[in-house]
């Protein structure tokens, strides 16, 4: 009798979670029934995303702050991986299924020490690490491997390409309103203080991403990352030395160069040519552009203070 009586209250639960989920969010909440049901009992699913509640984020941060982080990003999240597909339309099939998404706010996988979240190419989900607010800057970015190293007919490789390109759609040519909601991150970055000015946008009342990616491009290339620890598209932190710095090589790339670098190449030579050719080596890239890497960062560190002149950013 016991136990039919907790069977019961259980289930009264359960429906007042989804109850509660529909009138807050709109999206489908329901019982997780695979392996991982018992750390992970329930699901919410959008159209781009199914969302894996973890029962010890919720006991780490509060049912209450669990949910209320989660309510509040998946709005601003659909419409980011709307924007993302746009931009990548005719790369990627038209129709896409959801990806899995998992927070470890509790940071119990090794990736947490080094990133705010992953892509797992081999499993084919996104981990979220550090809380909501690191999700909100580093999800889209995720959501761009996913399309480009799963979805996509040629997958992106090598870490000039996969990180640049998750970058350049992320931060240059979409919106994102999750990075905005948290000025990207921009005290945690630890990014220069001059650049919270002159990345500002006054309409939005918020950073601009594209600009303090294009703000940061011409600090690197001129030098800025000399002597700093950044993370570099080969997916390690590392210290630029004046010897790196002179002959640069593209795994040794800021995700702000990377990115850069791809908007110049897509203005210069179209994104037909730069997007069919994500997958080629950029040691080898002179066999589509007719020019060097070295010659191709050069072209694009002066285009690049030319859009922030245009933008508005004097240093």
């Amino acid at each position: 009798m016991k136990r039919m009586i907790a069977l019961l209250l259980a289930t009264v639960l359960l429906s007042l979670l989804v109850i509660s989920c529909a009138e807050q969010t709109g999206y489908q909440m329901e019982e997780n029934t695979g392996w991982n049901k018992d750390s992970r009992p329930y699901i919410i699913r959008t159209p781009y995303a199914a969302w894996y509640i973890s029962k010890a984020d919720i006991e780490l941060l509060g049912e209450d702050a669990y949910y209320e982080g989660l309510y509040a990003i998946l709005d601003d999240a659909e419409a980011d991986f709307a924007d993302a597909r746009a931009a990548l339309k005719g790369f990627i099939p038209d129709e896409i299924q959801p990806i899995d998404i998992y927070t470890d706010f509790c940071n119990k996988a090794e990736a947490s020490k080094t990133s705010d979240a992953f892509y797992r190419q081999l499993g084919n989900y996104i981990k979220l690490f550090n809380g909501w607010n690191s999700a909100r800057v580093a999800l889209l970015h995720e959501y761009v491997h996913y399309l480009t190293m799963h979805c996509a007919e040629t997958y992106t490789q090598f870490g000039f390409w996969a990180e640049g390109m998750a970058d350049y759609v992320a931060n240059v040519v979409c919106k994102n309103r999750m990075g905005r909601s948290e000025n990207m991150g921009f005290e945690m970055a630890g990014y220069p203080p001059m650049m919270w000015d002159l990345s500002w946008d006054e309409a939005e009342n918020c950073i601009d991403p594209r600009k303090l990616n294009y703000g940061l491009g011409v600090l690197a290339a001129n030098g800025g990352l000399v002597g700093v620890r950044y993370y570099a598209v080969k997916n390690e932190t590392i210290v630029r030395t004046e010897e790196m710095d002179q002959n640069l090589k593209p795994q040794e790339l800021s995700l702000c160069e990377a990115s850069g670098m791809i908007a110049y190449l897509v203005d210069e030579y179209g994104k037909d040519i730069v997007f069919g050719n994500w997958d080629v080596d950029p040691d080898s890239v002179d066999t589509v552009y007719g020019k060097t890497f070295s010659e191709l960062y050069r072209d694009w560190a002066v285009w690049n203070e030319e859009q922030c002149r245009i933008m508005g950013i004097q240093f």
